[in-house]
């Protein structure tokens, strides 16, 4: 079978209530495109009868080609993904189209990306979202703290279209967190926005714990520039230590003069923050090169192919 031109990699998890619809409606959205698909849905070792559902559907139209990987056990959304993309490594087709399986990112927007090829990243920005008022504002809240540490907007998440070449990088490096990975990488970008639909049936498992993990994960993707934050903050403030240090003894033994009593507070005060932001750093180090062992441990495929047609 000749090799899509586009393939769509969609994690799944305990989605019985929604993925055939999802599936549906993608082939419904896409269909008139002309264009082939191959679908590869990466079942995260769901506990309900999602495996079962996916094994017995099938496309309506030759053009579309299902894939359904099994993990060998619940790895988590981001961790679904790179599998689904590890396995998009190994096939011939060229863009690989990111989404969620819970009807969130609406296929309609796949038709407006096709034709931007000859970007290596695409990616499709949230519109209005569905979720309450507390859980907009504590993602307001995220984005900009994201960007007060990295300089960047974090203003889209996994629906996107990336090229081989990005893929191929991904398989070798792998990641925690996709948008804050697809942030740092270099490259021809352009993006769309779309407006988020409601989920087909069911609650969303992002929320207020989920995205604080959300949030971890991002700033890991930054750690070098948390790393290098802590280290100015530290160089900083030594120099504002070694200038008090060095007019204290000055009014001392040079001036004579009297020493506020602040003084050694303020001193004192800086040194507890030099060794902090000093500690933040060097434990920041071991951090990442522990999670830099884990990723290259990571980057091995834990899927069993439960069928491809």
């Amino acid at each position: 079978m000749t090799e899509a031109p586009y393939a769509i990699v969609t994690p799944c998890f305990n989605e019985e209530q929604s993925v055939i619809t999802f599936l549906q409606r993608l082939e419904a959205s896409l269909g008139p495109t002309g264009n082939a698909f191959h679908v590869i849905v990466v079942d995260d070792s769901s506990e309900d009868t999602s495996l079962v559902l996916l094994n017995d559907f099938k496309f309506n139209t030759p053009l579309f080609r299902l894939t359904l990987l099994r993990l060998k056990f619940n790895v988590g959304h981001q961790l679904a993904i790179y599998q689904g993309l590890l396995y998009a490594s190994r096939i011939e087709t060229k863009n690989i189209i990111i989404m969620d399986s819970d009807g969130e990112d609406d296929p309609h927007a796949i038709p407006q990306v096709l034709g931007m090829n000859d970007y290596d990243i695409v990616e499709i920005k949230r519109g209005k979202r569905s979720e309450d008022f507390t859980f907009r504002l504590a993602y307001r809240f995220y984005k900009l703290i994201f960007h007060i540490i990295t300089g960047r907007n974090m203003d889209y998440g996994n629906y996107c279209m990336i090229s081989r070449a990005i893929v191929d990088r991904i398989a070798h490096t792998g990641f925690l967190h996709l948008p804050a990975y697809l942030l740092k990488q270099k490259g021809r970008r352009a993006f769309i926005t779309y407006d988020r639909d409601k989920r087909i049936r069911g609650k969303s498992k992002l929320g207020m714990k989920g995205l604080l993990i959300h949030a971890f994960k991002s700033f890991i993707e930054f750690g070098e520039d948390l790393l290098l934050l802590f280290l100015k903050l530290f160089i900083l403030i030594s120099i504002v230590l070694l200038l008090i240090v060095g007019n204290l003894v000055y009014q001392k033994f040079f001036a004579r003069t009297a020493i506020p009593g602040w003084f050694s507070t303020v001193a004192m005060e800086l040194i507890i923050l030099a060794i902090i932001c000093l500690g933040f750093f060097i434990i920041g180090i071991l951090l990442l090169n522990l999670i830099h062992q884990q990723n290259n441990r990571d980057q091995q495929n834990i899927y069993t192919i439960i069928k491809s047609e």
